[in-house]
């Protein structure tokens, strides 16, 4: 057989002088093709890392404006209140804390925290 159709599994295997010589050679042969293997793998990754937050978004984002597109419109009306009255909740709750947290002098004083009044229901 010439070597251009020869099986490159059929190599003629090499003789070695110890054992230590062997592990060596192996352990410089595996060094050079992790070596070659490690950028096509990392590529791979990223290219998977990339399609799946993209697919996690694309999911999350169109469910929710799918979602959204079919509420009737008093019930987002009612979802955007609730948001902002939310949003208010908690700015005036981190107010509190931060004025309970920057003055230590002053001694602790409990007051009850308010929950905004809900909306009437509109018809």
């Amino acid at each position: 057989m010439s070597e251009e159709t020869s099986n490159p599994q059929e190599e003629e295997k090499r003789q070695f002088e110890s054992f230590s010589d062997a592990f060596d050679q192996a352990s410089h042969d595996a060094k050079e093709r992790a070596k070659q293997a490690a950028p096509k793998l990392k590529e791979t990754i990223a290219n998977g890392a990339f399609d799946a937050a993209y697919g996690l978004a694309y999911g999350a984002v169109f469910a929710g404006t799918f979602a959204h597109e079919l509420l009737p419109q008093g019930l987002k009306d009612g979802l955007e209140k609730g948001a902002q009255a939310g949003k208010e909740a908690a700015r005036k709750a981190s107010e509190k804390a931060k004025e309970h947290f920057s003055s230590p002098e002053t001694p602790p004083v409990s007051e009850p925290l308010e929950l905004p009044e809900a909306p009437p229901a509109q018809a």
